[in-house]
């Protein structure tokens, strides 16, 4: 993979093709974006405005800079994520196409770019070399040092040990690491944590989303909800008893820098709009404006759900506090939280003890995975 080969299916691929608003890796993946290069515009979005896409601008203010972190970061993203992320170029070996190694190279390079994009927030695609930096230095920077689950002790309040853990994410997914970790009670049973996609650029912490993404049996889990509930307090209610505590555990291991909470990533919401189009196309009975308004209320849910977690801490709280909310200096809320952080919460106090333990020895660190 050479320098010259990523830059030039960057300009002469991707940017034609998110004209268009559907980008080939082998696969389409919708996406769509005009591209200004230091103050010229190079291409404009061709889909309808009717079609309801929010367009970003991919602004490029010094293009030297931009190519030279974008290489960094396709051949950073190339080594870090598992072949598994890649094993669908294995089927164009299936194909029996004449250059297959050249055009797997290309998928490649485009698949890693696109992924890349799709996980870009409006702020990004307005400072894409802030942002690349930010990427890039994610990479090197998971936030416990180690893949390995860990112990951080027992919660007398809940009567649980809990456990944290980090892990690779999937290269499609909003950060190269993320959180998981759950509650073993007295008597054996496991409560999952969500995970929690989280990134650390060594400026800020950033936050994507706190979701689950296992079935539960909710009658089987209830019990020990409540028993959480007994480290709490009742103006925390609104989501499970365990996501508070999760979202808790981010704070406390996150004390020594903002933590910048992104809540909408336009190109994510420009696919499912495009795939809603392209349904509705096929299916006539369908309504689009019905398909619309559903997307939009589970967006705003979202949104609201997930800067939720943080107001409910803090009416119980002292020592966190949002410098700014979405809009107020660019599309993202951001979160501070002042020493020392002291909750009405018992749990709350309990585990933010805990994690002080625990990022107070003097831990081997790991090479990276």
């Amino acid at each position: 993979m050479f320098d010259n080969q990523i830059i030039d299916i960057f300009y002469n691929k991707i940017v034609l093709e998110a004209q268009k608003g559907r980008i080939d890796c082998y696969f389409a993946i919708n996406i769509a974006f005009n591209l200004v290069v230091e103050n010229r515009v190079v291409s404009h979005c061709q889909v309808p405005s009717s079609d309801g896409l929010l367009i970003p601008t991919l602004k490029i203010s010094n293009q030297e800079q931009f190519n030279q972190l974008l290489v960094q970061y396709v051949k950073r993203a190339t080594n870090f994520y598992p072949a598994k992320n890649f094993a669908f170029l294995n089927d164009i070996d299936t194909l029996n196409i004449k250059n297959a190694t050249a055009l797997k190279e290309e998928y490649l390079i485009k698949y890693v770019i696109s992924t890349l994009f799709a996980n870009a927030s409006f702020s990004d695609f307005d400072d894409p070399i802030a942002f690349l930096k930010s990427r890039i230095a994610m990479f090197d920077n998971p936030i416990l040092k180690t893949t390995e689950a860990t112990h951080l002790g027992y919660l007398d309040t809940i009567k649980a040990n809990i456990y944290i853990q980090e892990e690779k994410s999937p290269i499609k997914s909003e950060t190269p690491y993320r959180l998981t970790g759950h509650l073993q009670f007295d008597d054996g049973y496991i409560l999952d944590f969500p995970e929690i996609y989280l990134g650390n650029d060594q400026d800020k912490y950033i936050l994507y989303g706190i979701q689950k993404t296992k079935p539960v049996d909710e009658i089987t889990e209830r019990p020990y909800l409540k028993q959480i509930r007994k480290g709490l307090i009742a103006k925390l209610n609104g989501a499970p008893e365990h996501y508070f505590l999760a979202v808790a555990v981010l704070l406390s291991l996150c004390n020594d820098q903002d933590i910048k909470i992104v809540p909408f990533l336009v190109e994510r919401w420009n696919a499912k709009r495009i795939a809603m189009h392209n349904k509705v196309k096929r299916n006539s009975s369908l309504s689009l404006s019905d398909l619309e308004e559903n997307q939009e209320k589970i967006q705003e849910n979202i949104t609201q759900i997930l800067l939720r977690y943080f107001t409910k801490i803090m009416d119980t709280s002292e020592g966190l506090e949002f410098i700014a909310w979405p809009f107020e200096i660019d599309s993202n809320a951001y979160l501070r939280i002042n020493k020392p952080f002291i909750s009405r919460c018992p749990v709350f106090n309990e585990l933010n003890d805990l994690i002080a333990t625990y990022k107070s020895l003097d831990f081997q660190e790991k090479p990276h995975l």
